[in-house]
């Protein structure tokens, strides 16, 4: 990772007009988010996970967390360094042509790579975690509208920080209405 933030991988993007290179976009699009897939190797295997995840743009890193038992667990543990790549993406309308192979949609979309450690002392997980009810559920107050977080839960809680080394980002968004263009979820429930 370079001083100021991860290395930008547009010129990896294969269709270079859909290429993000701007690096506060894909911040902003981090942190508004609310759902990856995290991509693992698992004992030479592929391994993929949703999860939810909360973005830390002053230290470049990801977080995530969960049981302190499960396959991510194990992975993570099992490696001395833990190579990991994460996929965040949105879908908007469906846009329509002529011909179906001119069919496109908008969409937007971020890999980023970096390394994932276990966040082991218990002030930093309980920051991660109450960054993540911040982010969904910030209309709530800790201790108003739920019980602040307790020891208990955070020690069987596993915190993974993914320190970002690189990225790269694409979107399709037309800037005018897109003759045509449709919903996917109407148009599959109207049917």
């Amino acid at each position: 990772m370079s001083e100021d933030g991860p290395e930008n991988r547009a010129e990896d993007v294969r269709y270079s007009p859909r290429a993000v290179e701007d690096d506060d976009w894909i911040e902003s699009f981090l942190t508004d988010q609310p759902m990856c897939v995290l991509g693992l190797v698992d004992d030479g295997s592929p391994y993929v996970v949703n999860q939810l995840f909360v973005f830390d743009p002053s230290e470049h890193a990801l977080f995530l967390h969960g049981a302190n038992t499960g396959r991510t667990r194990t992975v993570v543990e099992r490696e001395d360094v833990s190579d990991a790549s994460l996929t965040v993406s949105s879908m908007g309308h469906l846009l329509p042509a002529e011909k179906p192979v001119d069919f496109d949609v908008e969409y937007a979309s971020v890999v980023a790579y970096g390394e994932i450690d276990l966040v082991e002392e218990s002030g930093e997980k309980r920051r991660v975690l109450e960054l993540l009810m911040e982010k969904f559920a910030p209309h709530m107050t800790p201790g108003e509208d739920y019980n602040p977080i307790a020891e208990s839960s955070i020690e069987r809680t596993s915190v993974y920080r993914i320190d970002i080394d690189s990225w790269s980002a694409k979107r399709n968004e037309p800037d005018s209405p897109f003759p045509g263009a449709y919903d996917y979820r109407t148009v599959r429930e109207d049917e």
